[in-house]
């Protein structure tokens, strides 16, 4: 299982826990994308089983969860399978092939990382086959037909009406792959097999762009990620994170450097230092609202609060007595709930969303249940 879909099972399951964690089989996106181009009416055909089918320009691009979007207070779903997280992306003056034309579209993707989500880009043009639910609400993903409006000529041709041109679509310089390469020096840890990330700056979704393992003499390599700007992440390899530096070596965001990567460019000189960092624990206890006795599988976990640090999570069982202690934690602000991973018992639970900020040893954290 690649890494990225473990990550995208945990944000599935209600949170964003350590995607290293789960070593068990996770959902992944399978299907047979549609052909590079369109080259008879006959090819288009499974595709205009779509509810709408559309040319646009991508003008927002925002994260849809229920858990982040909560105030600290607020009751949420203690559901591990509930409210999946989701991106809703908006359309400026779309032309419309089929459905209801409008002057703006917003539709939902999936997050990446094995839900089959499309990876949409702001200030980029699409041709896109979305599906309508019940209500109407328009949806899509990578197994729908869309594509960059550069990679859907022949298709677009059939949709107006025009002679389909056949061929091998040309290529953009602008999408072009390339290729990333450095090495990991540290002094005091050992850094290999340990991952490296890449966010893609202006993707809203939590799943790194593209994921990276440090060898033995700690080089490491991405291949085939798109150009643009790039934040470039180093997570140790443990079942909890005790590392988590951005380039070119700082544990703060604000100052990370940006890597900018430059179509069919290969980058291969970047010296990426990582030092041992101070970690400390995090105890206390989980409580039911009316004193009643927990429910089975519960599970706490600590997000952090920084929306582009969402690898350093924590995720612990629960005690019987109600209990749990993290013991290696690093410092920063986090968000606390309780997880139940019952399928049973689950649904009829929700959690309090807690704030905690962890500076130095934390020994009495209190969190709450309430069941419906």
């Amino acid at each position: 299982m690649v890494e990225k879909d473990k990550v995208r099972i945990l944000l599935l399951c209600g949170t964003i826990a350590v995607f290293t964690l789960l070593a068990t089989s996770a959902f992944a996106c399978s299907c047979v994308p549609p052909p590079p181009e369109v080259k008879t009416a006959r090819d288009l055909e499974q595709w205009k089983r779509s509810d709408a089918i559309f040319e646009g320009t991508v003008k927002h691009v925002e994260l849809d969860w229920v858990f982040r979007d909560a105030k600290v207070g607020d009751l949420v779903p203690a559901d591990l399978d509930q409210d999946e997280p989701t991106l809703q992306v908006t359309f400026d003056t779309p032309r419309f092939y089929k459905g209801a034309e409008r002057m703006d579209v917003s539709l939902t993707t999936g997050i990446g990382g094995g839900d089959c989500g499309f990876d949409f880009e702001i200030g980029k043009q699409y041709l896109t086959y979305a599906f309508a639910d019940s209500s109407g609400h328009l949806s899509t993903g990578i197994c729908s037909g869309t594509e960059r409006l550069d990679y859907s000529q022949s298709a677009l041709s059939y949709l107006r009406g025009e002679q389909v041109v056949s061929g091998t679509p040309k290529q953009n310089t602008e999408i072009s792959p390339t290729k990333l390469c450095g090495h990991v020096v540290s002094t005091g840890m050992d850094v290999t097999g340990s991952q490296l990330f890449l966010f893609r700056i202006g993707n809203k979704s939590p799943i790194p762009t593209e994921e990276a393992e440090v060898a033995h003499d700690g080089s490491f390599c991405f291949v085939g990620a798109r150009p643009g700007s790039y934040y470039l992440a180093f997570m140790n390899r443990d079942d909890s994170p005790t590392s988590f530096v951005w380039f070119p070596g700082t544990t703060k965001t604000s100052d990370a450097s940006r890597v900018v990567l430059k179509g069919g460019q290969t980058h291969s000189d970047l010296t990426f230092i990582v030092q041992p960092e101070t970690t400390v624990s995090v105890s206390g206890t989980v409580l039911v609202h009316d004193k009643s006795a927990l429910p089975a599988g519960c599970k706490v976990l600590l997000l952090s609060v920084d929306p582009l640090s969402v690898l350093v999570t924590y995720e612990k069982d629960v005690e019987p007595s109600g209990s749990f202690e993290f013991p290696h934690v690093l410092p920063g602000k986090y968000w606390a709930f309780v997880g139940v991973d019952n399928s049973d018992a689950a649904p009829h639970w929700l959690a309090r969303k807690a704030e905690v900020d962890v500076n130095s040893a934390v020994s009495d954290l209190s969190l709450e249940l309430v069941q419906k």
